[in-house]
């Protein structure tokens, strides 16, 4: 491998679907293209993500990040950018849910990096799917105010699931001082946590481990952000 081939850095992120962690190296004259596409060089199937979302680059050894144009933004240490941003080693890039840090090519290996990321989303709660076609998938409470909904071509619901039993919209999360409520918007097969129904146009209020069922989908609440379940052992707490 020559010189220009050395990685200078590495992205590393939790793949939405799995929460596996993933990495990519980064080189010198490197221009890594980013979106929900599988023809980007980094690929992150999230829905809130743009087919074509960001660029990284690396030139004479420094590092930046350019919107181009997606829908939801780009952020650097929770601030959205515009145009062409400087990254420094250690910096969270946030694509809406999914969060990337930029990290030095000689960090120890996957568990030093999946530790690194986790520590970027362990402070958010989160809803994990345990049943449906997005199985397995996370998503990270990142707003006060959150619509669920099914996944349409013009949908903008923080959270959309490819299930044809969900309702556009269909359920409204909100935080309330340290708790989370969830409300059911009049959906048609209904929001129910813990077999419950969700009725009347009342709140229910969450605790960690609830299991919240949207139509055909069923999630499991967290207080945190279960970044190492590929471990296996999250999957096994709580998994119906």
């Amino acid at each position: 491998m020559d010189e220009q081939q050395t990685p200078l850095a590495k992205l590393v992120w939790l793949d939405p679907y799995t929460s596996k962690t993933r990495e990519h190296p980064v080189c010198e004259g490197d221009k890594l293209t980013i979106g929900r596409s599988a023809l980007n060089d980094i690929q992150i199937a999230e829905g809130h993500i743009s087919r074509q979302h960001a660029v990284l680059a690396c030139q004479d050894g420094a590092f930046t990040i350019d919107d181009v144009g997606s829908a939801n933004g780009t952020f650097v240490n929770g601030v959205q950018v515009y145009g062409e941003n400087e990254l420094t080693i250690g910096d969270e890039v946030h694509l809406f849910v999914s969060v990337l840090k930029l990290l030095s090519a000689t960090d120890r290996g996957p568990r030093d990096a999946a530790d690194k990321v986790s520590a970027v989303a362990g402070d958010r709660a989160s809803l994990r799917i345990t049943r449906g076609p997005q199985q397995g998938q996370v998503f990270a409470l990142l707003k006060e105010e959150m619509y669920i909904g099914r996944s349409t071509p013009n949908s903008n619901w923080e959270i959309a699931l490819q299930d044809p039993t969900v309702s556009r919209p269909h359920a409204f999360l909100v935080k309330e001082g340290p708790v989370w409520k969830i409300y059911d918007l009049g959906s048609i097969n209904g929001t129910a946590v813990n077999n419950q129904p969700i009725t009347g146009g009342k709140a229910k209020t969450l605790r960690d481990g609830d299991r919240i069922v949207f139509g055909g989908t069923m999630t499991v609440f967290h207080t945190g952000f279960p970044a190492q379940i590929s471990t296996g052992e999250a999957l096994k707490k709580g998994q119906t």
